[in-house]
């Protein structure tokens, strides 16, 4: 089930993940975009990249000025098709260069459009093919010929940073609809958008990589645009998008222009890059051909399930859900496919109302456990949203917790900063009580991508909390009317003191079904003697006989070292168990069986005697 169709009753769920967040106490607006970051102190002058290009040569050399240059990240290792390799422009847009790292999955780090500041002094450089390339060290081919060497993470640590800023693709890609006009060696190493451009029609139908059609590792198809004139389309045989098809008509592709030897050539980032604009549409395309769709001009009609588009519109934030409205009213979530996960940014940049954005996915249908049907866009990573414009910043009220009440303080809609809370759990939900006893529910779609520190304390009766950022919204459950709070990230909570709890301990030989029931739902300590059921299920047997399995979820089970699990098998041995009573159902034959469990939540909570 996913977390962002799951009614609010799911807010509790804990789960271990790593922290991932913090928040400085007076940073109350969502952070500007374009913010920069304070960088490492640098004593060094930073100059334009034409002033490096006078002294670079075609023989490797250790750049011995103290200067760095400036630049916005323009390629990206996320879809494979580049490797161990960055490509950077400077501001102008006329000129580039590429860093060799010896790392991959660094799109994380330097995503497309970051600016960055590349401190070459102690790196090497050289000029090949009509480029600029920056390593470290030398590196000899087989074939003799000597180029930079990638840098190793402890050296590009040390040499390249972000600055925060960022620009969209749309503002560093130049555009043309000449391939002549860009195939000139004053656009090398540049991030172009190609217009009006097509591919062979012998290529229709084939995969990107084609491995009978293979050179260096890489297929090449020629791209030709209204003039007749052509270059290289190269894709890796390590690119994840390999296998989509070559589409057919008239497409838009944004990319690296790079040259090898005499021959210019066009490498894509990712498969969205390519873009379906018009012409003959053949049933050689694939489901993920992508189209361009404006919010503002589309109706129902267009959406059609398994259709994968591009589509640009302003977020409609709902309950911590996020929406893009077509002219008609249609609602379509916009929602990450299984297993996706994105950063925390993004999370709260998608979280904001009004902000302009282009998303590639595919559309499809979601039903809920009563029928209602969900029209969704699913992306498949970060890389396919790209955030155009911010709104403005928005302004958060401060509501004071101890002295607000529903009449004066809860309008719904209203961005606030909830100060001096304290948490109330109840059947596995958080809220704030106001002063005049109006319960407000603490609600994130992103619950579970958040620390288990985190978690644990949202479930904590008595939990302080100095101050919580969200808007308060209403929703309407089996015909009650629920206030909440909806929140972002775990960033936007800054937690106060946790109360010390006195866990009830309970030991099986003497504890009754009484127990369970007084105690369920809540944290104990229980000791008792191990007996195996089944093949390997382990319980503790009551006083009364009553049966309490010792579990734990299956990610929790894996993580346990052998020789845990190994006692965990081991009848007749004396366990404290750290757990929370719980109850789960199955039905089998029309009989319905319920099993009665302690729920341990990590390796220590198990204590062998």
């Amino acid at each position: 089930m996913k977390l962002n169709v799951l009614k609010p009753v799911a807010i509790a769920l804990l789960t271990a993940f790593a922290i991932t967040s913090c928040v400085k106490d007076d940073d109350y607006d969502i952070p500007d975009p374009n913010g920069k970051k304070p960088l490492p102190d640098y004593s060094g002058q930073v100059v334009s990249f034409a002033n490096v290009l006078t002294k670079v040569t075609a023989s490797v050399a250790t750049y011995t000025a103290d200067e760095a240059i400036e630049g916005y990240v323009i390629s990206s290792d996320e879809g494979g098709n580049f490797y161990k390799k960055i490509y950077i422009q400077n501001a102008d847009k006329n000129q580039g260069l590429s860093v060799a790292i010896d790392k991959s999955g660094f799109y994380t780090e330097f995503p497309v459009g970051a600016k960055v500041q590349l401190r070459l002094k102690d790196l090497t450089t050289q000029l090949n093919n009509s480029a600029i390339e920056v390593g470290h060290g030398t590196y000899t081919a087989k074939s003799g010929r000597k180029g930079v060497a990638a840098m190793a993470e402890a050296i590009y640590k040390k040499h390249l940073f972000d600055t925060g800023e960022r620009k969209t693709v749309a503002e560093l890609a130049k555009v043309s609809n000449s391939i002549q006009e860009v195939s000139t060696e004053a656009h090398v190493d540049q991030l172009i958008t190609l217009k009006g451009v097509h591919f062979p029609t012998d290529a229709v139908g084939k995969t990107l990589y084609d491995k009978s059609n293979a050179l260096g590792g890489a297929t090449n198809y020629k791209l030709t645009d209204a003039n007749g004139k052509t270059i290289i389309f190269r894709t890796s045989s390590y690119a994840k998008f390999k296998d989509e098809k070559v589409p057919a008509g008239e497409v838009e592709v944004t990319g690296v222009l790079t040259k090898f030897n005499k021959d210019y050539q066009f490498m894509i980032s990712n498969y969205a890059d390519l873009v379906v604009k018009g012409g003959t549409s053949t049933s050689t395309q694939t489901s993920t051909t992508v189209e361009t769709l404006e919010a503002s001009n589309a109706t129902v009609a267009d959406y059609v399930v398994g259709k994968t588009v591009k589509l640009h519109g302003m977020t409609v934030v709902k309950s911590g859900k996020t929406y893009i409205v077509f002219k008609d009213g249609t609602e379509i979530q916009v929602f990450s496919a299984k297993g996706v996960t994105i950063s925390d940014a993004a999370k709260e940049k998608l979280a904001t109302e009004g902000y302009e954005i282009n998303v590639t996915g595919v559309f499809t249908d979601y039903a809920l456990k009563k029928g209602t049907v969900v029209k969704e866009i699913l992306y498949s990573k970060e890389s396919d949203i790209e955030f155009i414009k911010a709104p403005a910043p928005i302004t958060y009220v401060d509501v004071d917790a101890t002295t607000a009440t529903l009449a004066s303080d809860y309008q719904v809609g209203k961005y606030v900063k909830l100060k001096n809370a304290t948490l109330k759990v109840e059947g596995g939900k958080s809220y704030v009580v106001f002063s005049d006893g109006n319960k407000i529910q603490l609600y994130s779609p992103n619950l579970k991508s958040f620390s288990k520190d985190a978690q644990t304390k949202l479930g904590t009766d008595g939990q302080k909390l100095t101050s919580i950022k969200g808007k308060f919204e209403d929703y309407s459950v089996n015909g009650n009317t629920v206030h909440q709070l909806v929140y972002a990230v775990e960033g936007d909570i800054i937690f106060g003191d946790t109360p010390v709890v006195q866990l009830p301990e309970l030991n099986a030989a003497t504890a009754t079904v009484a127990d369970f029931n007084k105690y369920k739902d809540k944290k104990v300590k229980l000791e008792g003697i191990i007996t195996i059921k089944g093949k390997s299920s382990t319980f503790f047997v009551f006083k009364d006989k009553t049966e309490v399995q010792v579990y734990a979820t299956s990610t929790v089970f894996k993580a346990l070292s052998k020789e845990t699990k190994a006692k965990l098998k081991t009848a007749g041995a004396k366990l404290i168990v750290t757990g929370t009573f719980v109850e789960s159902s199955s039905t089998k034959d029309g009989v319905t069986t319920i099993t009665k469990r302690i729920r341990y939540d990590k390796e220590s909570d198990l204590d062998f005697q």
